[in-house]
């Protein structure tokens, strides 16, 4: 989905603007980080830089100072931009990542004091294997004739040319780092993992489970959620960045920039850039992040991975675990949904849910296998797969390879450990399925959205 770099006019020389004075940040590498910026921008204007890369001017005058570190996303974008030749733009790119990896390191502070002796030290890190990729042929087989046709539409996939999500070009990039900003991780969540935000923003809440009644406010406001075995993030918490839940009310950090989109696969946080021409995952601490992809119309995280969707056709991929290496999946759907053990798609015209084979089969070309009938929208998670029904009014259980209605859809539907959450289409209830007793219990409200994830044991 990546094309190759180009420099649409960004790598000739500007207008020369007012000559920017000596590096002026808080360490010698982030004045070396400047210095590299400058000379990468040598000629090039503030204006020019605001314009085209949708940054202020007051900001590019920061990051050419020292005073802030350029985003690293950004700063591979500015090298590619500025450097036509192959060769030289590997190496510059190298250099980049290099100082700004070292102003991100002295920003932190010194490192944590080596282990006395007789004190264990932790285990050497070794390299995850790496993974055996699989080609996906076209064409499907299904065991239900009038099947054959639908599922025609769920097929192996690669776009090409510059909509390629792994195509070379951009090389793998971290992501936004401010200047100053400790290293700050996700908390372990605990409790419910039933969280939602108030009615017009205001308060993130956590539901304090069964008997109780009661939400307890750990946020103050917010616009969205996203909940996970990697943590609780929200937008909106202070201005449009991604904040990460510090595990008590009232603690949330800083760890990204504005997305169009994020997702969460196992301990994974993923964003969908602005412009939706990349994306990136979360480095784990402070703001770093790093380009794997793009670009993409939308993500979807869960047990099986993470998927994107090209937007130019909607075909879908898995991400294969390394910056730039995407598995063509499928054709574009209607909707998709992952279990903790499945990927779920909803044909265009909504006649058929279909489920992907991948990674049960190898060598077939049986990819995508008929599910299930006619569905409006699909929802998934570790308790299973829904769906609303083809008006959008009921909620169904899929079980024993049919739909089973449960009750109303509601305005937003969260499926969690092992049942479902219903936001009421007035926003004025919160409501839990329990699959044991096929019961519906309200558990709180009003509220403006839900977020939903099967908590992890904290440390």
């Amino acid at each position: 989905m990546t094309g190759r770099g180009t420099t649409d006019g960004a790598g000739s020389a500007g207008r020369a603007g007012r000559r920017q004075g000596a590096p002026r940040g808080r360490t010698e590498q982030a004045n070396a980080l400047a210095s590299f910026v400058l000379e990468v921008t040598d000629g090039v204007t503030l204006r020019e830089l605001a314009e085209r890369y949708h940054v202020g001017k007051t900001m590019w005058g920061e990051y050419r100072s020292g005073q802030k570190l350029v985003p690293l996303d950004l700063l591979e974008r500015l090298v590619a931009d500025r450097t036509p030749d192959e060769a030289t733009r590997v190496s510059r790119t190298r250099t980049a990542r290099r100082l700004h990896a070292a102003a991100v390191d002295a920003a932190a502070g010194p490192p944590e004091p080596a282990p006395e002796p007789g004190a264990p030290s932790p285990a050497p890190r070794t390299p995850p294997p790496r993974r055996r990729r699989h080609r996906l042929a076209v064409g499907v087989t299904v065991t239900a004739a009038v099947a054959v046709v639908a599922l025609l539409l769920l097929v192996a996939l690669l776009p090409s040319g510059d909509e390629d999500i792994s195509a070379g070009g951009k090389l793998p990039s971290g992501g936004a780092s401010q200047n100053g900003s400790p290293p700050v991780r996700a908390a372990p969540l605990t409790g419910t993992g039933v969280f939602a935000i108030g009615p017009d923003g205001d308060g993130v809440l956590q539901w304090d489970g069964p008997g109780a009644g009661d939400w307890t406010r750990i946020g103050d406001t917010a616009k969205r959620l996203w909940a996970g075995p990697a943590g609780l993030f929200a937008t909106g918490v202070r201005g449009d960045g991604l904040f990460a839940y510090g595990g008590s009310p009232g603690r949330w950090h800083q760890v990204g920039e504005p997305g169009a989109d994020f997702a969460i696969s196992g301990t994974r946080v993923y964003r969908l850039a602005p412009d939706r021409g990349s994306v990136h995952v979360w480095d784990g601490r402070g703001t770093s992040w790093t380009w794997v992809g793009g670009p993409a119309s939308r993500l979807y995280g869960g047990g099986p991975g993470l998927f994107a969707t090209n937007p130019k056709d909607g075909r879908i991929f898995k991400y294969a675990g390394s910056p730039g290496e995407w598995e063509f999946v499928g054709t574009a759907g209607a909707d998709f949904a992952l279990t903790d053990r499945h990927l779920y798609g909803l044909t265009p015209d909504r006649a058929m849910v279909t489920r992907w084979l991948a990674p049960d089969t190898r060598d077939t070309d049986e990819k995508w296998t008929w599910a299930a009938g006619p569905a409006g929208a699909l929802f998934a998670g570790a308790a299973g797969l829904f769906s609303t029904d083809p008006t959008g009014t009921r909620l169904r259980h899929y079980a024993k390879n049919a739909w089973h209605d449960i009750g109303p859809a509601g305005a937003e539907v969260r499926v969690a450990g092992r049942e479902v959450f219903v936001l009421t289409d007035d926003l004025t209830s919160v409501r839990r399925w329990d699959p044991r007793t096929d019961t519906w219990t309200r558990v709180g409200g009003p509220a403006g959205t839900l977020a939903v994830t099967v908590p992890r044991a904290g440390p």
